[in-house]
């Protein structure tokens, strides 16, 4: 039986988080740095924000793989594992063609290999998809697509980032079925679909408002309802405030969390919040930094483990 959460979460701690201007073009939830701005001090928040994140999930009992950047790579995103590598529950581990140049440094053979020989994780099968990056095809990992993994479902919003090409090539290679659609910010085109999409194993978080056309979005909520997920509708406001941004994941005791940034939370109504916490409970963490200068929030850090152990 295919599951949707996981207790087992990979995170990897940046040494040198900054914004990269490579990606500000693409992405309207990034700032650049300003004159005030010290490189330091916004690498150390970074830190302060991520730790505190993997001691808040370790304290609700989620297993967090925390593994360390390599400082020499100077990598300024590399706390958001999620678009470079996906896992899967047939043992399948899946490597995605990336735009930026300088975020292709971020995979790491040396993860994989970690997760297999320390943690005991099988990797049987690594499809490598970073050949399509030579022709201009991208797929960036979970931040271009909302997984439905239940019923192999690809959700994905189109835009620089996200190739309709690429798309089909992990569809036919995981055997996954797609619903492409166009999302919008201020008329730009959403740069990532998990910033307005969230779909947990009963619930669906989605910003309708931001699908341009109206036949799309009545064919992705009906696809919804016959997989019987409440949808939490949310306004555009919400979604810049990264509250579409968000992951369910379980325990080691099964239980639904709900991880959110603070910022997220705080864009929420009380009606939202009752809704999600009939199913979850909900994990609210402060990632001001990172949301301000990398453009993502919880759900982007956070590549889910669904690997089999030996």
């Amino acid at each position: 039986m295919h599951k949707q959460v996981t207790s087992q979460l990979l995170m990897v701690r940046p040494a040198n988080f900054s914004s990269n201007t490579e990606t500000l073009e693409t992405n309207k939830f990034q700032s650049g740095l300003n004159i005030n701005d010290s490189q330091e001090s916004i690498q150390s928040l970074a830190i302060e924000e991520f730790d505190n994140m993997v001691n808040l999930l370790r304290d609700h009992q989620i297993t967090i793989f925390d593994l360390d950047d390599i400082k020499e790579l100077n990598n300024t995103d590399a706390l958001f594992p999620n678009n470079w590598v996906t896992f899967h529950q047939d043992n399948t581990a899946v490597i995605y063609p990336m735009m930026a140049k300088s975020r292709r440094k971020e995979k790491r053979n040396d993860i994989l290999k970690y997760l297999e020989e320390f943690e005991s994780f099988r990797i049987e099968k690594v499809i490598d998809l970073s050949y399509l990056e030579k022709d201009g095809f991208f797929l960036e990992g979970t931040g271009s697509m909302v997984l439905d993994r239940i019923n192999k479902i690809v959700f994905a919003c189109k835009s620089s980032r996200t190739s309709i090409n690429a798309l089909e090539v992990f569809c036919k290679k995981l055997n996954y079925s797609s619903v492409v659609f166009e999302a919008v910010n201020d008329d730009l085109p959403i740069y990532h679909t998990n910033v307005m999409m969230s779909l947990g194993q009963e619930t669906v978080f989605i910003c309708s408002e931001s699908i341009k056309d109206q036949k799309d979005i009545k064919r992705i909520h009906k696809l919804f309802e016959i997989s019987e997920r409440k949808i939490i509708e949310l306004s555009m406001a919400q979604m810049n405030q990264f509250a579409g941004n968000v992951l369910e994941v379980e325990n080691t005791k099964g239980q639904s969390h709900l991880i959110m940034s603070k910022k997220a939370y705080q864009s929420l109504e009380a009606p939202q919040i009752q809704s999600i916490s009939k199913s979850s409970k909900i994990i609210s963490i402060p990632l001001d930094t990172i949301e301000k200068y990398g453009g993502g929030s919880a759900r982007c850090m956070i590549a889910e483990i669904f690997l089999q152990k030996y």
